[in-house]
């Protein structure tokens, strides 16, 4: 049993997280904690941890990304059974325990269970797997548990448009909610994209569940999520150009995922993802006409939506895109994107940002 943490700069959480791993009550585990190039004292106090316990490995090298990390991670890693965690989060006690029995009695590759978001001190939401609890084997793999954490459809968008906020849901498709048996990763080759800032872990657990014969869902919470301001998905939120930049480096490993899935298993997964680019042409439209935060003229900020819209891969996608929908102030941007009326879109958009116009995939 391997237990896989990358850590950056962590300094004021990791302590927390390494003591819930070892006070694990199933005791038979290595925990491979890769230092990714920490400027603070994370090196410090993994060093110390792993002074007093045999069980901990620490691999300190260049700060090259939490993907790297845990490729580096995976590469160390010699356990029958595999456990990603963060190393600003923590565990139950009896988590390995209940997962270790759970995945050989249902004799299964992979579980998937729940976790609770964590902030101050205080559980502020527990979040089960929206999949029924249950085995999942072999063909209803892909489109039952595959197709929710890749992305969203084009008939999901047009649900959405309905009402049904349930069109536009994505499952959390964090590895730290998995227990995997390591053989599937190693046999089949799998890594992280070290190319994707963000989104690693969506092609990443897509990748996998391609890859699984039974994979068993547990309505059971183990993991702590625990809020950071200074988190990268934190900062990543609040940067359009460093959207833009990972919204194309992501659809270019969704297409490559895809053609692997392709062979692996003949299934073509890219309607269940396609949806997921028009909202984020949509998305970015309204990201690059607010005024403030992004320092840039309209010109530019319009350009820079044009990068992303115009694109080839997104522009084939959005004309495949069948709109359906009554008349609303949602449905216009969509229909003007739809169009190809990139200007009056974004002039659009700008005019319903000065009004305070909340853009709401929820």
């Amino acid at each position: 049993m391997s237990i896989i943490i990358p850590a950056y700069n962590v300094a004021g959480y990791i302590e927390m997280c390494i003591r819930s791993v070892l006070a694990q009550t199933f005791i038979d585990f290595e925990v491979i904690v890769v230092n990714d190039g920490s400027t603070d004292a994370t090196g410090e106090l993994l060093d110390e941890y792993a002074r007093r316990d045999s069980r901990i490995n620490v691999i300190h090298k260049e700060n090259e990304g939490v993907s790297a990390a845990r490729n580096t991670g995976i590469e160390a890693a010699g356990g029958e059974f595999f456990l990603f965690y963060d190393g600003d989060d923590f565990v139950e006690p009896y988590a390995v325990k209940e997962l270790i029995e759970t995945i050989r009695d249902k004799s299964a590759d992979m579980l998937i269970y729940g976790y609770q978001r964590y902030r101050e001190g205080v559980v502020t939401e527990t979040c089960y797997p929206v999949f029924d609890e249950g085995l999942y084997e072999n063909d209803s793999i892909i489109p039952e548990l595959l197709s929710r954490f890749i992305g969203f459809s084009g008939e999901g968008i047009n649900r959405w448009l309905k009402g049904d906020k349930g069109g536009l849901y994505v499952e959390n498709p964090a590895l730290w909610r998995c227990m995997v048996r390591a053989d599937l990763i190693r046999k089949n080759m799998l890594t992280f994209d070290t190319g994707l800032k963000v989104g690693e872990d969506t092609i990443f657990i897509s990748d996998l569940l391609s890859c699984v014969k039974r994979c068993y869902v547990m309505h059971k919470c183990f993991y702590y999520l625990v809020y950071r301001e200074s988190s990268t998905i934190a900062s990543y939120e609040n940067d359009a150009l460093a959207k833009l930049q990972g919204k194309l480096s992501l659809l270019t490993s969704r297409r490559k995922l895809t053609d692997r899935v392709l062979l692996r298993s003949g299934v073509d997964i890219k309607p269940y993802w396609q949806g997921t680019v028009v909202m984020s042409a949509l998305e970015l439209a309204f990201l690059f006409s607010k005024k403030n935060g992004v320092g840039m003229t309209f010109k530019e900020r319009y350009r820079c939506y044009i990068d992303y819209a115009k694109d080839d891969r997104v522009a084939q996608i959005v004309r495949s895109y069948k709109l359906k929908g009554k008349p609303k102030i949602k449905l216009l941007p969509l229909l003007m994107l739809k169009r190809g009326w990139h200007l009056p879109l974004f002039i659009c958009v700008s005019v319903l940002n000065m009004m305070n116009y909340k853009f709401d995939r929820g």
